[in-house]
């Protein structure tokens, strides 16, 4: 390391951070004359396989209104057992199981090159990933087909633990049980009707009785680990009923409905998300899970609808948008902001996998995508190379043979003194968490020192803006430096919470 600039190209390497600017105002004055403010794009996810397996908790400052996490730009006194938060200057005691440093033997979070690290937190109750797939039926045989095929094969690449269930709509939505060996049953709902997710509970049966479901507690409860998985006839992991949906993906027909010349096929997107949402929202509520909606053309009736089913009326075009004159997108854009509000609440992801050679009205769905971190993929056709190895990379796994994706993630920053942060921008919503380290001026999403993700993959990332707050008369003493910490608490696919620590410096 001979250069301050092969310093900042390892530290982004190291640590997936990129910084707008590597070398910090030191005072308020100073900052205002920056055209660009101070910000920095971070991968919480970012792929870091030399990482030591840490399998305790985080040292955290003992001042309540700081909580840093114990890193290496910590002073650190190893005869007395104490160190300095860099953040806050509070001297801490190390708790018993660290009696044993020294200088020659140091804890991984004290070493330098582990500027970023990760704890895997044993005693947190482990709940595997949710997958509910939602399928469009009115495609043509080939489309259906291969979309069939695509699903068929997903199958074998998701952990045998992972929960899945079916919910399948044309002009009604169908939630497909999967504890039904031989016989295909489902429970169909109107797809010109809302619902909400008390009425998709008292509907389906979820939670009404011994064994079918689970209370909105009931995730939260310490279980044994044989029984912590709320179980359902909608919901079961992939190892129990494998034989099942793979039959019933197989079986699975076009729309029966005959679609008049001149006329579009009623297709119930709206109402098959809001039901997708109302299940995953009274089975898992604040567990990971991935609503996987695979669409062929708009949705053309009931919440949600961006077009009728007659053919001489067009979807909306961008010269209708920009003049006001498209007639149900304020409807449909409301409707669906409000799934993913609840969604996101829950922290539950919406991926949309949309396949046609029309408009799928993916403009009112965004927020769905946007605000749970979900993905969006547009393609023209199932049975194109685009949609298949797009598909597969989703479902990608790592050199230890689990999925590149995490749930649920919480992430907090924390600064020095000299700075506070403003917000973020990125696929996240914020948690109104107030602390000393929040600007009063907002950019992006602010007023807050914590975010949530829904999910994240390892090249998801985030873009956080910070205010310098040292007045003239008090600037940064020469050679001090500033601090930033990312605190990322987040769902591995294993089940397992872990807490991945990163902690920068700049002068």
């Amino acid at each position: 390391m001979n250069t301050f600039e092969e310093f900042i190209q390892q530290s982004e390497d190291r640590d997936g951070i990129r910084l707008t600017w590597n070398v910090w105002p030191s005072s308020k004055t100073e900052a205002a004359k920056l055209v660009v403010p101070i910000g920095a794009l971070y991968q919480p996810l970012k792929e870091r396989p030399d990482l030591p397996p840490i399998q305790y908790e985080p040292v955290f400052c003992s001042r309540a209104v700081c909580r840093a996490i114990l890193n290496p730009y910590c002073q650190v006194d190893y005869r007395a057992k104490l160190w300095v938060c860099n953040f806050c200057f509070q001297r801490n005691a190390f708790p018993p199981q660290y009696a044993a440093i020294s200088e020659q033997h140091q804890p991984a979070e004290l070493i330098p090159t582990f500027s970023t690290i990760e704890y895997t937190i044993l005693r947190s109750q482990c709940l595997p990933p949710i997958f509910l797939l939602v399928v469009d039926k009115c495609l043509d045989e080939e489309e259906l087909g291969a979309l069939k095929d695509s699903l068929q094969t997903s199958l074998s690449l998701l952990p045998p633990n992972a929960v899945i269930g079916l919910i399948t709509f044309d002009r009604m939505v169908m939630v497909h049980e999967l504890g039904c060996e031989g016989i295909s049953k489902s429970y169909v709902f109107q797809g010109n009707k809302d619902y909400t997710a008390k009425k998709v509970q008292e509907m389906l049966g979820i939670g009404l009785g011994g064994n079918v479901g689970a209370s909105k507690q009931a995730p939260m409860r310490p279980n044994p680990p044989s029984t912590n998985v709320p179980m359902n006839k909608f919901l079961q992991p992939v190892q129990v009923c494998d034989i099942n949906i793979t039959d019933i993906l197989g079986e699975l027909q076009r729309d029966p409905w005959p679609v008049h010349q001149g006329k579009r096929a009623l297709r119930s997107t709206g109402v098959a998300l809001s039901i997708a949402v109302g299940l995953l929202e009274c089975t898992y509520p604040n567990a990971g899970g991935r609503i996987m909606m695979f669409i062929g053309g708009p949705c053309s009736q009931g919440p949600g609808q961006v077009v009728n089913d007659d053919l001489k009326e067009p979807i909306r075009s961008h010269h209708d948008i920009h003049k006001d004159n498209a007639k149900y997108m304020k409807k449909a854009i409301k409707h669906y902001d409000a799934l993913a509000l609840r969604a996101a609440t829950n922290g539950h992801t919406i991926d949309i996998y949309s396949c046609a050679l029309d408009q799928t009205g993916l403009m009112e769905m965004k927020s769905c995508v946007n605000s749970t971190g979900g993905l969006m993929v547009m393609g023209d056709s199932f049975n194109s190379s685009l949609f298949k190895q797009s598909f597969q990379r989703v479902l990608s796994k790592d050199s230890k043979n689990d999925l590149k994706m995490a749930f649920i993630a919480n992430l907090e920053v924390k600064t020095s003194r000299e700075l506070k942060v403003m917000g973020a921008i990125g696929n996240c919503v914020s948690l109104n968490t107030k602390g000393p380290c929040v600007s009063d001026v907002e950019l992006g999403l602010g007023s807050t020192c914590q975010w949530k993700f829904c999910s994240l993959i390892p090249s998801s990332t985030c873009a956080f803006f910070y205010e310098v707050v040292n007045q003239q008369g008090a600037p940064i003493p020469l050679g001090g430096q500033g601090f930033i910490q990312f605190i990322t608490n987040y769902q591995h696919v294993s089940g397992q919470r872990r807490v991945r620590v990163t902690t920068i410096a700049r002068k």
